[in-house]
């Protein structure tokens, strides 16, 4: 039988899980989350604000709590290592909807994860981020590419979070190159949010808004039978299937499937599914 105690350690911990990752509270938020009342969600932020007096501060323009630095210093995960951080990051994801890794930690699944996450956002990166989206405002981020290693600041406005494989990316428009890019979550050192509105949104982003066909087949290098395996499996006994992906998206789903969009130097067994409309695609995949 689970306490009283218990049941508001499991509210605190949910509670903290939001804060920690999208940066703010308020009423609405824990009413779409829990189907609260608005009087019952009041509640549970004020026995939230009473345990932990420092971690939020109210902000009257968006009616919420937002984190204060304090959390990411002293609160959940603040001393841990970026294994505990994937952990917190799955609890979040399962709590709000999102497709999430159940992680080796978590006894008595039956369902596992055979793969690590290899770059973890740090929170307050990731918060920052979800509050620029939502109040469509330019954020200064101090990034690391492989084109520039060393830390380097730049602005951008950013409109959409993705998770793409193992990692994480966030879509803006790059106030420095004057074009919409792609930036990794995990080589940001540093985010701070900025006055200025975003310079331009994601209706303005043609390969986001595009939509693009990736048509999907079995390798032809495969043996019939083989074939046939690859369409039981994937294509419902069918000759192929045909996604229709953000033009965007369309380098990370082929990534992420493993489709050959070279048969001749991609084969089987590393490959055995093959990009049918390569030409159609090629202009959306990442150059080289």
């Amino acid at each position: 039988m689970i306490g009283k105690g218990d049941l508001q350690e499991q509210r605190l911990a949910l509670l903290s899980s939001i804060l920690l990752w999208e940066g703010r509270l308020n009423n609405g938020r824990l009413r779409e989350l829990f189907e609260l009342s608005s009087v019952r969600a009041s509640e549970w932020i004020r026995e939230f604000r009473e345990k932990h007096p420092g971690w939020m501060d109210w902000d009257s323009k968006t009616r919420s709590y937002h984190a204060t630095s304090e959390v990411y210093r002293t609160g959940p995960n603040a001393d841990a290592r970026k294994q505990s951080n994937a952990a917190s990051l799955s609890q979040y994801l399962a709590l709000v909807g999102e497709p999430h890794i159940i992680s080796d930690q978590s006894p008595g699944r039956a369902i596992w994860a055979a793969f690590p996450e290899l770059s973890v956002p740090s929170p307050r990166v990731f918060a920052l981020l979800s509050e620029a989206i939502r109040v469509r405002r330019a954020l200064q981020i101090t990034y690391r590419s492989m084109r520039e290693p060393s830390p380097h600041q730049r602005v951008i406005s950013p409109h959409s979070l993705i998770r793409a494989g193992r990692r994480w990316h966030v879509r803006a428009f790059c106030s420095t190159n004057q074009d919409f890019r792609d930036y990794a979550l995990g080589r940001m050192e540093g985010a701070k949010l900025l006055e200025s509105p975003a310079e331009r949104g994601d209706q303005e982003d043609e390969a986001w808004m595009a939509k693009v066909q990736v048509r999907l087949v079995a390798h032809p290098k495969l043996t019939p039978d083989q074939e046939s395996l690859i369409r039981f499996e994937y294509f419902n006994n069918t000759a192929a299937r045909v996604d229709t992906c953000r033009g965007a998206l369309v380098s990370y789903f082929i990534q992420d499937v493993r489709a050959a969009t070279d048969i001749k130097t991609q084969q089987p067994p590393e490959y055995q599914l093959a990009v049918a409309n390569i030409e159609e695609v090629r202009p959306w995949l990442f150059p080289g």
